[in-house]
């Protein structure tokens, strides 16, 4: 059985800032790209002979941009960046897996709430896909995008913000930081850091701090002290969430483990799957000639997710999982390993 892919066609290419491009992209088969905002794409891309995936956010909104859109900016000494760069023309046929991603907001809740958008550099894409929703379809949310950059050169969607922000001058604000500045730049200069972000996050906030939604995207270190920063300030695990562009290898396996058979409904069908010792569902599958969708293999953003319906497996990494989604069985296969063999495990097939 094949991952579920489908063929995407390059429909045009607009140059953004800083040696980026926006690519628009429309299904073959002539039917619209299903997605949520924040999500992205996965490409199988056939690069010397070898497939290489690549997972994209989308800028794109759906109900907002008529075709989905990725950005991609060029990464220095980044073969695939450069590949799309450089050589990537409109026309061209591309082979992806449905849209994925759980850094999306929930349904719009009956009550005025916050939603704060924390980003550097190409972090902004999911942002820019997400505050386009926000604005469109939650009416009753305030948002505030607090975007660090280098200067106004090297700022992806800088005329396109300052648009959303003339649209929506009561609901959007947004808080540019410059690292490194023209002389004629009046805002904020110098990174986010702790002090500064809770400054920011504290003035902008306009309703009940419970009912705030945070969305972080960029470099590891802004990251990691985004979310200690918000967790410092009182806010729950719930509220916040984070997508990495950059993946690290995962930790290696257990040194306990033993082998496991287990059953695996996939696309409709039941496979009586064997889980060699130290194997994740995912490693175990794809030895098997069993096409499970996934992406980074690094527990990190939830391509390969799938749920534990019985038995008893653990993950080696989660960063992308809630305790809702664990709540309900959600696990990542490619960080989970089984203890047990009366597992039974469902992945969702689109």
């Amino acid at each position: 059985m094949a991952d579920s892919t489908i063929s995407l066609q390059v429909r045009q290419i607009i140059p953004e800032v800083n040696d980026a491009k926006t690519f628009v992209f429309e299904r073959t088969d002539g039917q619209p790209l299903v997605y949520q905002a924040g999500q992205f794409l996965t490409f199988l891309i056939n690069l010397h002979g070898h497939e290489v995936r690549r997972s994209y956010s989308m800028s794109s909104a759906p109900g907002v941009d008529q075709y989905p859109e990725i950005t991609i900016k060029r990464v220095p000494n980044g073969e695939i960046s450069r590949f799309w760069i450089d050589l990537v023309q409109e026309g061209e046929i591309f082979t992806a897996l449905q849209p994925s991603g759980r850094f999306v907001l929930e349904d719009s809740l009956p009550v005025e709430r916050d939603i704060v958008l924390i980003g550097a550099g190409s972090g902004i894409t999911p942002l820019f896909s997400i505050l386009k929703q926000a604005l469109t379809k939650d009416e009753r949310s305030h948002i505030t995008l607090i975007y660090a950059s280098r200067n106004i050169r090297d700022t992806l969607f800088w005329h396109e913000i300052l648009k959303w922000q003339d649209n929506f001058p009561t609901r959007f604000h947004v808080i540019h930081v410059h690292s490194q500045p023209t002389d004629e730049w009046n805002g904020i200069r110098g990174r986010i850091n702790n002090t500064r972000l809770e400054q920011l996050v504290t003035k902008s906030l306009k309703f009940d701090r419970t009912h705030a939604r945070f969305f972080i995207c960029g470099p590891f270190d802004l990251m990691r002290s985004a979310e200690i920063t918000l967790h410092f300030m009182g806010f729950r695990k719930d509220q916040i969430r984070k997508e990495n562009f950059v993946i690290t290898s995962p930790p290696p396996p257990p040194p306990d483990s033993h082998p496991h058979n287990i059953l695996l409904n996939f696309g409709g069908q039941l496979h009586r799957l064997h889980v060699p010792a130290h194997f994740t569902v995912l490693d175990a599958a794809l030895s098997q000639g069993i096409k499970l969708p996934y992406s980074c293999k690094g527990g990190r953003c939830s391509t390969c997710a799938g749920i534990c319906k019985n038995g008893k497996v653990h993950m080696s990494v989660n960063e992308v999982l809630t305790d809702k989604d664990l709540a309900e069985g959600w696990i990542l296969t490619c960080s989970s390993y089984v203890d047990s063999d009366d597992v039974v495990i469902e992945i969702p097939y689109q």
